[in-house]
């Protein structure tokens, strides 16, 4: 039975259709800006690093400055709303992808890591745009209104690659810079695209909530951070050692390399349209291990990889599971906190996911570097073990309890 104090469901997506549309667009904008940095940024560091390893740092470095940032923004998205903050992050963007293409120009490593960290606080705060999604929607419709969010980033998987390929020279005997002035400013089109949302402050309480050890009690809140957590983090530790693979190792080019990652990103998203409406038929826990058994199939194919079509396979089976895994977590998290404790709880489980892709990331390059791509996607197996090992937990503990249906 619905609750009589909560609109209708059928009532409420009219209202918030504005704002999805809106955050959908933004996310594309975002991950456009993410797909030409991964495709290119790696490639980039071969050229610019001093020492062959130190190729992937500025990525590590973006993703160590989102973890930074990311319980930050939450903090401050609760105390001054999500709109300025998401606004701030978009010009943060431009002006570091800007610092990137000038770098590049001016081969300078040292700033262009600064203008990686810049973008790491830009991407830190973009990844609350899921988040924002489902506030003050009923329980069964964030799930829908998360995944349609992500859904946005589908876009991008058009627009990253093909800016990488047509851009990639436009700037006379400099490669990759034009890469960098192009999307510093395609992310500008974002800003009167957020400065239309219309999402309400959380209202103050006098004890502000739950504490945060109330939450990392509940099963359903500590399995949601992890598979975020490891799932986002696994897909960008062998994304980001795909470019060094393909290009600089098997020899297939960059245009192979960018149609790869393009693909992989229309994996990662075009399942969102349908994501949430599975969530919501069959219960996150299965598409969660749907989720699973994707990166258990992307660790196969990708240590035999020879040619084009292994790799090809590899990378989409990683996005489809990262966008269970991710869309499936975050659902989880999503509907544990009140509005009041929305900025600790998200926080946190945001600090866990940009925290482990922090690590990750740079452990594909230095292992790529060093052991090559073998172990670099064995090394993916611990991880998927944890994932499996949490969701069996979520499942006694569902059965035992039942305080939320997983």
């Amino acid at each position: 039975m619905s609750n009589p104090v909560e609109p209708a469901a059928d009532q409420l997506v009219p209202a918030y259709r504005s704002n999805l549309l809106r955050l959908a667009a933004a996310q594309a904008l975002s991950m456009t800006s993410m797909n030409v940095n991964i495709i290119n940024t790696a490639l980039v560091g071969v050229l610019l690093a001093p020492m062959a390893w130190l190729a992937t740092l500025p990525l590590s470095l973006q993703f160590v400055t989102s973890m930074l940032v990311t319980l930050p923004a939450s903090l401050l998205m609760g105390r001054f709303g999500r709109r300025p903050v998401l606004l701030a992050g978009v010009a943060i963007s431009s002006a570091s992808t800007l610092s990137l293409g000038i770098a590049v120009v001016t081969q300078q490593f040292l700033l262009f890591c600064a203008g990686s960290m810049g973008l790491g606080i830009a991407m830190g705060i973009a990844g609350y745009y899921r988040y924002a999604a489902a506030d003050g929607l009923p329980g069964p419709l964030r799930p829908k209104a998360i995944s349609y969010v992500l859904a946005g980033g589908l876009a991008a998987a058009v627009m990253g690659p093909e800016i990488a390929r047509r851009t990639v020279d436009i700037v006379p005997g400099i490669m990759y810079a034009g890469c960098f002035f192009t999307v510093a400013v395609v992310q500008l089109l974002s800003l009167p695209i957020l400065a239309g949302i219309r999402i309400e402050k959380p209202s103050k309480t006098l004890t502000g909530g739950r504490p945060i050890g109330a939450f990392l009690r509940m099963p359903v809140f500590v399995v949601g951070m992890i598979c975020c957590a490891i799932g986002y983090a696994l897909m960008s530790y062998l994304m980001t050692a795909t470019p060094l693979q393909v290009v600089n190792v098997a020899k297939l080019g960059t245009s192979a390399n960018a149609t790869i990652i393009q693909w992989h990103v229309v994996a990662m998203f075009l399942p969102s349209f349908f994501t949430g409406n599975l969530i919501a038929r069959f219960g996150a826990l299965r598409i969660l291990s749907a989720g699973v058994i994707c990166y258990i199939l992307t660790i196969i194919i990708a240590v035999n990889a020879v040619g084009f079509w292994p790799y090809w396979w590899a990378l989409m089976l990683l996005g489809l599971g990262w966008n269970f895994l991710f869309v499936g977590g975050s659902s989880l998290v999503a509907g544990v906190a009140e509005p009041a404790e929305r900025g600790r709880v998200q926080g946190l489980a945001d600090l866990a996911t940009t925290t482990t892709v922090a690590f990750a990331s740079l452990s594909a390059g230095a292992l790529h570097s060093q052991l090559g791509w073998q172990m670099v996607s064995l090394a993916a197996i611990p991880p998927v073990i944890v994932v499996m090992v949490a969701l069996v937990w979520l499942k006694i503990s569902a059965v035992s309890s039942k305080p939320h249906a997983a």
